[in-house]
C-alpha cells in the first residue's frame, strides 16, 4: 500500500465501494444489452408477419382488381363510377390512394380548408363512408412534395411567354421573389382574364435582401432555363424596377409593363397623399370607428384602415360616406334611440290592438254607441301620441348622430369629387384586366369616361393621367396584339399563401412557402402520383435546410428550453 497516506482500512473501504459501483453499472449494461436483444429479436418477428401480410395483401388485391370490384364497402361502389380507376391505387411507397391524397389538396387549395381542418372532414366521412383517414401531418407533407416538385421540374423551353414578378415579405430578415408565367397562347385562350390554373411558377427564390442586379441575374438565368420572355409585368418595386431594366438593355424587344392596379394607387397616392381635406377626412374615419363601436350607432359603423397599400382601399370610404350622407338626407334617425324605440313599439301595438276592436264592433249590429264613439277617439290619440314620439326619436337620434357623425356634411362636395375619381379608376382597371392591354385601350377607355367629370376640372386631369398611363403603356404592344395588363394573379396567390403563413407560430418565410406552387397550375391525378413518388419527405427537409438553415422557431424553441442546447 505505498503510495497511499491513508490507513489501510481505509483504503479497503474506498476500493470495496468503488468495485460495487464499478459491478453495479457493469449489471446495469448486461441488463439493457439484453432487454435490446430481446427487442431486435421481437422487431425481427414483428417484420415478418407484416412482410407476409403485406404480400398477402397484395394478392388480393391483384385479385380483386382484375374482378373490377373493390370491397371498400357499398358506399365505395357507388364511388367507383366518379373516382378514376388509377386514383383507387396508391402511389408506390405510400399507404393512402391518389383520390384521398387529391381530396385532401382541393381542400387545401379552393376551399382554403386548414390542415387539421381537412383532417376533421374526413373524419366525419368517414363515419358515413368506408374512407381512409389521412392525419394533418400527412397532409401537410403531401402539400410540401407537390410544391417542391412543381419548383424543381423542368418547364418548356418557348419563346412567348410571360413573366409576372413580385416580393412577398413575412417578419424575419428574408423575403420572397416569385416568378410566374404563362404564354401568350395560353392569355389569349383565356379571354386575358386569368385564373390560378392558368399560369405556373417558374421560379422562386429567397434572399435576405434585393438589389437590382441580383434581379437581373435571376431574370437571366431563368430566361436561359425557359425561353427569352415577350413582355415582363411588376409593381414597380425600386429593386424590381432596376433589375428588369438592366436586362431590358441586352433584351430591348421584351416589353416591360407597370401593373395597372399599383399605377393606379400610385396615382390616388399623388392625388390625395398631400390633400389636407383627404387627410382630415381619414383621419375623422378613424375616430369615428373608435367612438361608435360599442354604441348604438355602430350600425354605421366606418370600414377599418389598411395597414399596407392603403390607397388600394379608398373606395371602401368613398361608399361607406356617401351611404351615410345618404341616411343623413332621408331624415329618419329614429333608429338610433334604440330604448326609447322599444317604447314607440309598445304603443304602436296598442294602437293596432284598439284598431283591430274598432273593426270588431264595426260588424256588430248591437253595439254600445258610448263604446262606439271612444275607441276612435283612442284609436286617433294613440296615432297622434306615436307620431309625437317618433318625432322625438328622431330628433334624439339625430342630435347623437350629428355628434359623432355629422362632420361628413362638411366634405360631401369633395366626396362627389372623390368617387367621380374612384369610378374613373373602376373603369380603367375593369377594361385592361377583362380585355388585355394594347393600343386601342386609350381610346376605348377615352369613349367610356366621356362623361364623367364634365363640370370638374380635377376630374378630368386625373383622367388625363390615366389616358396618357393607357397610351405610353399600350404604344409598346405591337399592333394587332393584345398582351397582358395586370400581375392580380400573383397578388391573389400571395393572399392565399398568407392567409395559411398567419397561423404559423411565427409569421416567416419558412417550408410554407412551398405551399405557393401547390396554387398554382392543374393538379392531375397522374401529377400528383408522378410528383409524390419522385420527391420524398427528405428531400423536403434538405430544401429547407439549404434555403432557409435553423427556422426562427426553433431557434425560438432552444432559446426558451435550454436543454435543448446542451443536446444538441
Amino acid at each position: 500500500m505505498k503510495g497511499f497516506k491513508s490507513s489501510v482500512y481505509r483504503l479497503a473501504y474506498f476500493f470495496k465501494k468503488s468495485r460495487d459501483q464499478w459491478k453495479q453499472r457493469a449489471l446495469e449494461k448486461q441488463k439493457r444489452i439484453g432487454a435490446l436483444m430481446v427487442k431486435i429479436r421481437d422487431l425481427s418477428n414483428s417484420r415478418e408477419k407484416w412482410k407476409q401480410k403485406a404480400k398477402e395483401l397484395e394478392q388480393n388485391l391483384d385479385k380483386i382488381l382484375s374482378d373490377n370490384s373493390i370491397s371498400k364497402g357499398e358506399e365505395i361502389q357507388k364511388l367507383l363510377p366518379v373516382i378514376e380507376k388509377a386514383a383507387l391505387q396508391p402511389p408506390f411507397g405510400h399507404t393512402y390512394p391518389i383520390y384521398i391524397i387529391q381530396i385532401s389538396i382541393q381542400l387545401f387549395i379552393h376551399s382554403l380548408t386548414s390542415l387539421r381542418g381537412s383532417e376533421k372532414t374526413f373524419e366525419i366521412f368517414s363515419q358515413i363512408i368506408d374512407i381512409s383517414v389521412p392525419s394533418f401531418n400527412s397532409i401537410r407533407m403531401w402539400i410540401y412534395r407537390l410544391g417542391l416538385y412543381e419548383l424543381q421540374r423542368e418547364h418548356e423551353f418557348r419563346s412567348d411567354w410571360i413573366f409576372i414578378l413580385d416580393h412577398t415579405i413575412e417578419l424575419g430578415q428574408v423575403k420572397c421573389l416569385v416568378v410566374l408565367g404563362v404564354t401568350v397562347e395560353h392569355l389569349r385562350n383565356s379571354g386575358y382574364k386569368l385564373k390560378h390554373q392558368d399560369v405556373e411558377v417558374l421560379d422562386i427564390e429567397v434572399m435576405e435582401r434585393s438589389t437590382g442586379d441580383m434581379i437581373n441575374n435571376k431574370v437571366i438565368s431563368l430566361s436561359k432555363r425557359v425561353g427569352v420572355p415577350v413582355q415582363i409585368l411588376s409593381d414597380h418595386g425600386s429593386d424590381l424596377k432596376n433589375g428588369i431594366k438592366k436586362y431590358l438593355e441586352k433584351n430591348p424587344n421584351v416589353i416591360y409593363t407597370y401593373d395597372i392596379t399599383h399605377k393606379m394607387a400610385s396615382l390616388l397616392k399623388k392625388e390625395l397623399g398631400n390633400e389636407e381635406s383627404y387627410n382630415e377626412f381619414v383621419n375623422h374615419i378613424s375616430t369615428s370607428l373608435k367612438q361608435i363601436q360599442q354604441t348604438e350607432l355602430y350600425f354605421l359603423i366606418p370600414p377599418k384602415q389598411r395597414v399596407k397599400a392603403r390607397y388600394l382601399n379608398i373606395d371602401k370610404y368613398v361608399n361607406w360616406a356617401l351611404g351615410i350622407l345618404g341616411y343623413q338626407k332621408q331624415g329618419d334617425f329614429s333608429q338610433i334611440s334604440k330604448a326609447d324605440k322599444n317604447n314607440a313599439n309598445d304603443l304602436k301595438n296598442k294602437i293596432n290592438n284598439a284598431s283591430f276592436q274598432l273593426s270588431a264592433l264595426e260588424v256588430k249590429s248591437n253595439i254600445d254607441a258610448s263604446k262606439n264613439q271612444v275607441i276612435p277617439r283612442i284609436v286617433q290619440e294613440g296615432y297622434e301620441q306615436l307620431k309625437m314620439r317618433t318625432a322625438q326619436l328622431s330628433d334624439r337620434g339625430k342630435k347623437r348622430f350629428m355628434a359623432k357623425l355629422g362632420w361628413l356634411s362638411d366634405y360631401e362636395e369633395k366626396i362627389n369629387t372623390w368617387t367621380e375619381i374612384v369610378y374613373l379608376i373602376h373603369l380603367a382597371e375593369k377594361q385592361v384586366k377583362c380585355e388585355g392591354l394594347n393600343q386601342k385601350s386609350k381610346q376605348i377607355f377615352e369613349e367610356n369616361s366621356k362623361e364623367i367629370g364634365l363640370n370638374n376640372k380635377r376630374v378630368q386631369n386625373f383622367k388625363k393621367q390615366i389616358i396618357d398611363f393607357l397610351s405610353e403603356e399600350g404604344a409598346k404592344i405591337p399592333d394587332g396584339q393584345t398582351f397582358l395588363g395586370t400581375s392580380d394573379i400573383i397578388e391573389s396567390t400571395f393572399g392565399k399563401y398568407k392567409y395559411f403563413s398567419s397561423r404559423s407560430p411565427l409569421k416567416e418565410v419558412g417550408k410554407m412557402i412551398l405551399t405557393i406552387p401547390v396554387f398554382i397550375g392543374k393538379k392531375t391525378n397522374e401529377y400528383v402520383k408522378t410528383a409524390l413518388e419522385i420527391v420524398k419527405s427528405d428531400a423536403v427537409e434538405e430544401w429547407a435546410k439549404d434555403v432557409f438553415g435553423q427556422s426562427n422557431l426553433s431557434k425560438r424553441r432552444q432559446a426558451f428550453n435550454p436543454k435543448l442546447m446542451t443536446q444538441n
